[in-house]
Protein backbone atom coordinates (compact mmCIF):
# COMPACT_ATOMS: atom_id res chain seq x y z
CA UNK A 1 0.00 0.00 0.00
CA UNK A 2 1.31 3.44 -0.92
CA UNK A 3 0.95 6.34 1.47
CA UNK A 4 0.25 9.68 -0.20
CA UNK A 5 1.53 13.00 1.14
CA UNK A 6 -2.08 14.05 1.82
CA UNK A 7 -2.87 10.94 3.88
CA UNK A 8 0.48 11.12 5.70
CA UNK A 9 -0.18 14.77 6.57
CA UNK A 10 -3.59 13.85 8.01
CA UNK A 11 -2.11 11.03 10.07
CA UNK A 12 0.80 13.10 11.38
CA UNK A 13 -1.46 16.00 12.36
CA UNK A 14 -3.86 13.70 14.20
CA UNK A 15 -1.05 11.89 16.04
CA UNK A 16 0.89 15.08 16.89
CA UNK A 17 -2.25 16.63 18.40
CA UNK A 18 -1.55 14.22 21.30
CA UNK A 19 2.13 14.74 22.09
CA UNK A 20 2.29 11.35 23.83
CA UNK A 21 2.22 9.85 20.31
CA UNK A 22 5.41 11.72 19.29
CA UNK A 23 8.83 10.34 20.17
CA UNK A 24 12.23 11.99 19.71
CA UNK A 25 15.38 10.04 18.85
CA UNK A 26 18.54 10.81 20.81
CA UNK A 27 19.96 12.29 17.61
CA UNK A 28 16.95 14.60 17.25
CA UNK A 29 17.26 15.80 20.86
CA UNK A 30 21.00 16.46 20.47
CA UNK A 31 20.61 18.30 17.16
CA UNK A 32 17.62 20.31 18.42
CA UNK A 33 19.62 21.47 21.41
CA UNK A 34 22.60 22.44 19.24
CA UNK A 35 20.37 24.24 16.73
CA UNK A 36 18.14 25.91 19.33
CA UNK A 37 14.94 24.20 18.17
CA UNK A 38 12.32 23.56 20.85
CA UNK A 39 9.91 20.64 21.18
CA UNK A 40 7.05 23.12 20.86
CA UNK A 41 8.39 24.30 17.50
CA UNK A 42 8.72 20.71 16.28
CA UNK A 43 5.20 19.82 17.43
CA UNK A 44 3.86 22.94 15.70
CA UNK A 45 5.64 21.89 12.50
CA UNK A 46 4.11 18.41 12.76
CA UNK A 47 0.60 19.83 13.20
CA UNK A 48 0.82 22.81 10.83
CA UNK A 49 3.63 22.03 8.37
CA UNK A 50 3.50 20.56 4.91
CA UNK A 51 5.33 17.52 3.62
CA UNK A 52 8.04 18.61 1.19
CA UNK A 53 9.76 15.23 0.74
CA UNK A 54 8.26 11.76 0.85
CA UNK A 55 6.62 9.84 2.28
CA UNK A 56 8.87 6.98 1.27
CA UNK A 57 9.17 3.50 2.71
CA UNK A 58 12.20 3.25 5.00
CA UNK A 59 14.49 0.22 5.31
CA UNK A 60 12.69 -0.80 8.53
CA UNK A 61 9.27 -0.67 6.86
CA UNK A 62 8.21 2.68 8.33
CA UNK A 63 7.18 5.72 6.30
CA UNK A 64 9.75 8.54 6.30
CA UNK A 65 9.15 12.15 5.26
CA UNK A 66 10.28 15.74 5.76
CA UNK A 67 7.97 18.57 6.77
CA UNK A 68 8.55 22.30 6.55
CA UNK A 69 6.89 25.21 8.31
CA UNK A 70 7.70 28.78 9.28
CA UNK A 71 8.52 29.30 12.95
CA UNK A 72 9.86 32.51 14.47
CA UNK A 73 10.12 33.91 10.94
CA UNK A 74 12.46 31.14 9.72
CA UNK A 75 11.84 27.90 7.84
CA UNK A 76 12.01 24.86 10.10
CA UNK A 77 12.44 21.38 8.63
CA UNK A 78 11.56 18.24 10.57
CA UNK A 79 12.54 14.78 9.35
CA UNK A 80 10.27 12.16 10.88
CA UNK A 81 8.68 8.78 10.33
CA UNK A 82 5.33 7.12 10.88
CA UNK A 83 5.56 3.81 12.67
CA UNK A 84 3.29 1.46 14.58
CA UNK A 85 3.39 -1.10 17.34
CA UNK A 86 0.85 -3.21 19.19
CA UNK A 87 -0.62 -0.05 20.73
CA UNK A 88 -1.16 1.84 17.46
CA UNK A 89 0.57 4.43 15.29
CA UNK A 90 3.12 7.02 16.42
CA UNK A 91 5.51 9.63 15.00
CA UNK A 92 9.29 9.46 15.48
CA UNK A 93 11.21 12.72 15.07
CA UNK A 94 14.57 11.97 13.47
CA UNK A 95 16.02 15.50 13.31
CA UNK A 96 15.07 19.17 13.00
CA UNK A 97 16.95 22.06 11.48
CA UNK A 98 16.57 25.65 10.31
CA UNK A 99 16.87 26.38 6.59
Amino acid sequence: MDLTAKKATQMVRALAADSSQVFFTRHAEDRMKARKVTRTQVLRCLTKGRIVEGPAKGVKGNWEFRLECVSAGDALNVAASLDSDGNGNFVVVITAYWV
